[in-house]
């Protein structure tokens, strides 16, 4: 037979005080003396006492949290939505409620606004945004402070960053500095290399740049360029087919890698080449020996803490960090299953 759990009636017995002196304790009310407080805290410790948090959670209304999401939802959007379900059904037992609402052109203010102000008529206790979202929103985030509805981001978002709770993102300077760092060990000294990013305007991204950049004469790499594809496949295509013959290695630091994976086998199979994430893609090229290694952001993770987070936050009162970094980790030919 399991040993009792202990509850605060148990608590009160042994202090020979009342419930709601108890309960002003162990909820940090006032109304009781300091030395009650720690009195009380510590006989909890002593006896073992754990706040049923499911019970507490049914006890108090429903949290909705709102999530904007593109409309359009793209490759590595599988991988967030994943970790909000998992964690949003971990949640399912605290009381509390997603309510997703999506936006036709994430990168449109007008739209993003849109789906703001929903979620202030909806009176949502809370917002998770899962995309890059564009500036101008300075406004909506002051009626969100004025409605007392804190806000989390997964990814870095510039216009958002200084107004929201916490910030959820990958540690993109670390990517850069890991990339450059393979590419040194797979490549011989003063091998020519170039990086292909999505937006050199985006936090992320620039961040991505500086960390492959700087690192580049610590491993003996030369520096050719860096390249913008705007996360699109043609232009990813058309930028490697000028570049290709001057390289010798390249960090693909966006999901961009599928339009030149077949070319590069193709034409270039002697390339030293380090990806982001394991798509379909990726995945072939490094069994092929055409991709050397990928840096696995894990979005999932980014997006089951960025809820977390926000639910601590509203339920327990607890402050996050303004931003919380996940490092990558390095996927190479002998873990590649793990990671798909």
């Amino acid at each position: 037979m399991g040993q009792k759990r202990v509850t605060i009636k148990d608590i009160a017995a042994r202090l020979d005080v009342s419930l709601g002196i108890i309960n002003k304790a162990l909820n940090n009310k006032g109304g009781i003396s300091d030395e009650m407080k720690e009195r009380i805290l510590a006989t909890a410790k002593e006896m073992g006492y754990r706040v049923n948090k499911v019970a507490q959670s049914m006890a108090r209304n429903t949290i909705v949290l709102g999530v904007l999401v593109p409309a359009e939802e793209k490759d590595y959007f599988s991988f967030v939505r994943r970790g909000l379900d998992k964690e949003f059904e971990r949640l399912a037992d605290y009381n509390v409620q997603c309510r997703y609402y999506p936006i036709e052109n994430a990168y449109s203010a007008a739209d993003t606004l849109e789906a703001l102000r929903a979620c202030i008529t909806d009176r949502v206790h809370g917002i998770l945004m899962c995309e890059y979202f564009p500036s101008g929103l300075e406004k909506s985030f002051e009626e969100l402070e004025l409605a007392g509805i804190p806000t989390v981001l997964i990814g870095d978002t510039e216009s958002a960053a200084g107004r929201a709770l916490c910030s959820v993102q990958v540690d993109a300077y670390r990517s850069g500095q890991m990339a450059a760092e393979m590419l040194g060990l797979c490549s011989q000294k003063d091998a020519r290399v170039a990086i292909l990013v999505g937006n050199k305007d985006h936090v992320e991204h620039m961040q991505k740049v500086r960390g492959f950049t700087e690192s580049l004469s610590r491993h003996d790499l030369t520096p050719i360029g860096v390249y913008e594809t705007y996360d699109d496949e043609e232009i990813a295509l058309q930028l490697f087919r000028k570049i290709k013959g001057r390289l010798d290695g390249l960090y693909v630091a966006t999901s961009t890698f599928s339009s030149i994976g077949s070319l590069l086998k193709d034409e270039r199979p002697e390339l030293r080449v380090i990806c982001t994430d394991v798509d379909v893609a990726v995945a072939e090229s490094m069994r092929a020996g055409v991709v050397q290694a990928s840096l696995f952001q894990d979005l999932e993770k980014q997006a089951s803490i960025a809820v977390r987070v926000l639910y601590e936050h509203i339920a327990e009162k607890k402050t996050p960090p303004k931003t919380i970094y996940v490092t990558p980790r390095l996927v190479i030919g002998s873990n590649l299953e793990t990671f798909l």
